[in-house]
């Protein structure tokens, strides 16, 4: 290994192990967390970063986002406090959405590691915390400081001792500090996890860093996405994506330009930050998710490292809702930055129609606020995802988050968390988009307050695809809507923008709900299989109005089967 090649074999093997060293920081995470957004929901991500903040391997539950964020930060630590002001025991945290994954909820906790007194890596986690302090209507906060709290990059600690000054500050402006402290700590012990399995392999191997190592995983990374990209005609390629938040349409233009082995993707024709509603986002969201789509795209099956991203070049103009200037509101960035990944996935879809996936059903935020007669608090999340879009080969998974990929908190563990009951939680027959392949279903749910509590409670619901449901493609129709609900009805788009980020619960008959997007299909309707349609209606998934008026399916109501001669007609009308 003097001449810093490694020999495929070993290669793979270190390559794997070091991935495993990263979830086995992921496990660490998971296990000694407090809030259910990190133990149940999985909104957090683990990471290894090489000397030069560049990363070199992440753990397989890692959300795509944030791998890609935290290198930047870990970028920023070496500009400014300089090598030579790094030190053992170290440990930098950070939430600043500019520098982080683009709201201050995700806080950031990096760790670097030394081997022979030399700088040899970082280990970084990042997690969604379950509370930063800030405005509850978030649909009316105008700047990112009525956002809650905002750590600059600082020292959690310092050669070994605890910086307890910034944990005193952090607890003093947060309504949980128990959880919000509780998650650094677990944070600082997953990079601990990471450091001590990464040094002890590279003992193992007679690595004096992560360098050559790094060096290689990358290299070969990169000259595979160049590939990838080399295989795509040269030429430019368009979408725009139309996105109704609050006051108005907002529209996401998307230049995507394939140049031999790179591609060049521009947003220049994007709408303007907005002055309220926290639904700005900040670019190095906005560069996350164009990273994510391309490699989920071109380069699915090569593990993520700096090296894939090398061929890509993304920009957005400065001051539009993708690139937008502190101190904009961000703390919704999601509603608007999820777009991305469907914004650059129409822009393919021209290119690569069979690796493309259509329109997804987006994540529903909700956070319960409750306040006991005790004077005593609550607070969770619950995150629910929407349908999944249909491909080329098969039909959208239903209730699948998609591109964040977080996962639901089962509804048993949020009701121990909140004083909140859960009356409905169900698949929305008929939501998921026709096509040759079918769109994954959305979710319906309604919450109550729990009977016997002696307080008020908060809710406050942020659906994305209320009012622009997520695509078809190649002839699919488009996804189901998402909705509000209040006592089971769906509010109009000016109740939505003025309440449904605070709408209260005082007494046990009241609900507030919603209904996720669904995912929009793939292929003309009339070209799926019969039998999948029949399927579909027994299992409940699509109704026999539906089997007939989009996919030309007439069934029997009592038996449901087939009619042929009603459906071989019924097909040649469409």
């Amino acid at each position: 290994m003097a001449d810093n090649r490694i020999d495929p074999l070993t290669l793979e093997i270190l390559w794997q192990r070091l991935i495993t060293v990263a979830d086995q920081m992921s496990t660490t995470l998971a296990r000694t967390a407090f809030s259910t957004t990190i133990t149940a929901s999985n909104d957090y991500g683990c990471v290894l970063i090489d000397a030069d903040a560049q990363c070199v391997a992440h753990a397989q539950r890692s959300l795509p986002i944030f791998n890609r964020t935290m290198p930047y930060t870990t970028s920023l630590i070496l500009k400014r406090f300089g090598r030579e002001n790094i030190r053992p025991g170290d440990v930098f945290i950070s939430n600043d959405p500019w520098e982080n994954a683009g709201h201050n909820p995700d806080i950031t906790v990096i760790t670097p590691f030394f081997k022979g007194g030399a700088l040899a890596g970082f280990a970084a986690s990042i997690a969604h915390h379950a509370d930063v302090g800030g405005a509850v209507d978030t649909n009316q906060v105008r700047d990112s400081y009525e956002e809650g709290l905002l750590i600059p990059l600082v020292k959690l600690c310092e050669a070994g001792e605890i910086n307890q000054t910034a944990l005193d500050f952090i607890a003093a402006n947060v309504r949980l500090p128990t959880a919000v402290i509780g998650d650094i700590h677990a944070q600082a012990a997953a990079n601990q996890t990471g450091v001590e399995r990464c040094l002890a392999l590279l003992d193992e191997y007679g690595l004096p860093d992560l360098r050559a190592l790094s060096a290689e995983i990358q290299d070969r990374s990169e000259r595979a996405m160049r590939a990838a990209i080399a295989a795509l005609p040269d030429g430019f390629y368009r979408s725009k994506v139309v996105v109704d938040e609050l006051d108005q349409p907002l529209q996401l233009v998307c230049t995507l330009e394939v140049r031999g082995d790179e591609i060049y993707i521009d947003f220049s024709g994007t709408s303007p930050q907005q002055p309220r509603g926290a639904i700005n986002v900040t670019f190095t969201f906005t560069h996350g998710q164009i990273s994510y789509a391309l490699k989920a795209t071109l380069l699915p099956d090569v593990p993520g490292n700096d090296g894939c991203y090398r061929p890509i070049h993304a920009s957005a103009p400065p001051g539009c809702v993708l690139n937008a200037r502190k101190p904009a509101s961000v703390s919704q960035r999601h509603r608007i930055g999820a777009h991305i990944f469907g914004a650059v996935i129409q822009a393919l879809a021209e290119v690569l129609p069979d690796s493309v996936i259509a329109g997804s059903g987006f994540l529903v935020s909700t956070r319960v606020f409750a306040d006991a007669a005790d004077k005593s608090i609550s607070h969770s999340y619950l995150f629910s995802a929407g349908g999944m879009g249909a491909n080329a080969r098969t039909n959208g998974i239903s209730t699948v988050q998609v591109p964040a990929l977080a996962g639901a908190v089962p509804v048993e563990l949020f009701e121990i968390t909140v004083p909140i009951v859960t009356r409905c939680r169900k698949f929305i027959t008929d939501s998921g988009g026709a096509g040759r392949q079918r769109g994954g279903l959305a979710q319906r749910m309604e919450l109550s307050l729990l009977p016997g509590f002696d307080g008020r409670a908060t809710v406050s619901v942020h659906a994305a695809g209320q009012n622009v449901p997520p695509f078809g493609l190649r002839g699919g129709d488009g996804g189901a809507p998402a909705q509000i609900l209040r006592d089971g009805v769906v509010l109009s788009r000016a109740e939505k923008v003025r309440h449904a980020s605070a709408l209260p619960l005082t007494d046990t008959r009241a609900t507030v709900g919603f209904e996720t997007a669904a995912g929009g299909g793939y292929g003309p309707p009339k070209e799926r299989e019969i039998a999948s349609v029949q399927a579909d209606v027994r299992d409940g998934l699509v109704s026999l109005e539906r089997a007939a008026a989009a996919y030309g399916v007439v069934l029997d109501p009592k038996s449901l089967e087939i009619d042929l001669r009603a459906t071989a007609a019924k097909r040649n009308e469409m």
